[in-house]
């Protein structure tokens, strides 16, 4: 099918229009391999085109896909995703870090070209960051198979098993590591904390790992038995099962089930806070924590089986809980040690109060899988409460110029009273003040490091993929919407539109929900 041809008479003239938009407003400081002025040409052969009565949302959408072009790099290695834009010193080979691996696949996964992401998996799988894919939590098996569920190719995944038993068993052996957590410094000023020992303790049947080895440096949690690594990994142990099964190999199949099922059992006795009715760290010392965080989501944003665990839902939209006027607090807003003043002192990347995007695509992914899940009934939040923490996300990404004019902007972490970058803004003032000079200009502009248009496909529009190549719709959309549309949506080797017109007469052709298969020159 030529998406250009078909395009053309869709959504087309909307996307050139924000790529125009976000080209002739962006300093493009760092130029790789599918500069600004491919950028329009790329995303009309490979993305999903949307529009919606929310212009906030829309353009968010087409922002972000045109911000992960840019992350996109041909290598010698195949192609590659990056997290930032300049080469920063703690990456890997190409520039790669594996902290955000699982949100590339994620958001990546609806791409039409299938050869960006595959060699990417590959490169990761075997010459990636320090310790491969172990450098941070990921989750490469259970991405590639949520893939997978999106493309058809299947192949690909089993093709890989090895790989992803590897990984999963180097992890449980683990490694020593140093740990960043405010909760384990004396001073709570950013120095280090003690070094741990990481991987799967069999006393316990969890896996313990740092906060910063998640991304979340001095976070006010404690290093040790962590919702977000456990959960992963019994992501990982179930797609690996999965995987086995599908290429005949019953045994490996029955062995990682078994690893799920240990996990699973463990994760719900332990890591659930019944005081707190949410999932917080375990410490190594066996302390369990009072700390709520949006890591707290992980384990329903990997789909584990939580019937009569809805209750960590309510502080999402409380203000004592997460709930803030421009995003979501990574740790609950009552938690002891909150903290958003910018002290230059301490390091610019804290998770002891902030909004990070990161996170807030984990909470607002695990709430759409929820809602769209078999117990949605005993939600005590609903799909209204998902659609405005959307367009609270949306509208966040963004920054005002020194002379007002307003910018799309997607960075590190923002203040969720303010909206002012957080990081960016430190950074900026050590300069100023001679207290470290600037290494690399607006290193977080444009940051790969989240999700936004996997929240609008599978969540907003309610497109769920499913095994057998049949995918079911259940919108999540504000009650007083009237229509949207997804175009070219690349779906089993198929590419399909989806509509919804209350009244008929923004497209024509019937009111209601409607799925077309695309053809050849029509829709």
């Amino acid at each position: 099918m030529n998406v250009l041809a078909t395009a053309a008479t869709g959504l087309i003239t909307l996307l050139n229009a924000y790529v125009a938009e976000f080209n002739a407003t962006d300093e493009e400081l760092y130029t790789h391999t599918i500069p600004n002025s491919a950028a329009a040409e790329f995303l009309a052969r490979n993305i999903p085109l949307f529009e919606c009565p929310d212009k906030t949302i829309t353009r968010t959408y087409y922002f972000r896909w045109w911000t992960y072009r840019k992350h996109l790099r041909k290598t010698p290695s195949g192609w590659v995703v990056t997290e930032f834009l300049p080469d920063v010193g703690w990456a890997g080979k190409h520039n790669t870090i594996s902290c955000p691996f699982g949100h590339h696949l994620r958001e990546g996964r609806w791409l039409r070209q299938a050869t960006y992401l595959d060699d990417y998996v590959r490169f990761m799988l075997t010459e990636g960051s320090v310790n491969g894919p172990r450098a941070y939590s990921s989750w490469p098996a259970w991405g590639t198979l949520e893939r997978a569920k999106v493309t058809g190719d299947f192949g690909f995944a089993t093709n890989l098993l090895q790989k992803f038993v590897g990984n999963y068993e180097a992890w449980e052996k683990g490694w020593t590591t140093s740990g960043m957590s405010l909760r384990d410094v004396e001073n709570r000023q950013g120095t280090r904390g003690k070094s741990i020992k990481t991987g799967l303790r069999a006393d316990r049947g969890l896996f313990d790992f740092t906060g910063n080895r998640e991304g979340s440096e001095f976070a006010l949690s404690h290093d040790g038995a962590r919702p977000l690594i456990n959960a992963a990994m019994w992501a990982e142990a179930s797609a690996i099962a999965e995987i086995a099964r599908r290429s005949g190999d019953t045994e490996l199949a029955e062995r990682f089930t078994a690893k799920a099922t240990s996990l699973e059992r463990n994760i719900k006795a332990k890591l659930w806070n019944s005081d707190k009715q949410f999932f917080t760290t375990l410490s190594v010392e066996g302390q369990h924590d009072d700390v709520c965080e949006l890591h707290g989501y992980a384990p329903f944003y990997f789909r584990m089986p939580l019937a009569g665990y809805e209750a960590a839902w309510k502080p999402l939209v409380e203000e004592t809980g997460f709930a803030a006027p421009v995003g979501l607090s990574f740790p609950a807003r009552n938690t002891p040690g909150f903290d958003l003043r910018i002290d230059l002192a301490k390091h610019e990347c804290l998770w002891n109060g902030p909004s990070w995007p990161y996170a807030t695509s984990i909470a607002l992914t695990a709430l759409y899988q929820s809602l769209q899940g078999v117990h949605a009934a005993n939600m005590p939040i609903g799909a209204a409460d998902f659609a405005k923490l959307l367009q609270q996300y949306a509208a966040q990404q963004k920054r005002i110029l020194p002379d007002g004019r307003e910018v799309p902007w997607i960075d590190e972490n923002l203040d969720p009273i303010t909206g002012e970058w957080i990081a960016r803004q430190v950074m900026i003032d050590w300069e100023r003040h001679g207290i470290r000079p600037l290494k690399y200009r607006e290193r977080g502009k444009d940051y790969n490091h989240s999700t936004f248009c996997d929240l609008v496909i599978a969540g907003l529009v309610g497109v769920q993929p499913k095994d057998d190549g049949l995918f079911e719709v259940q919108p999540m959309i504000p009650a007083d919407w009237g229509w949207f549309k997804l175009e070219h949506l690349h779906y089993h080797g198929k590419s399909y539109t989806i509509i919804f017109d209350r009244t008929g007469q923004r497209y024509g052709g019937g009111t209601g929900l409607r799925v077309v298969e695309e053809y050849e020159g029509n829709t």
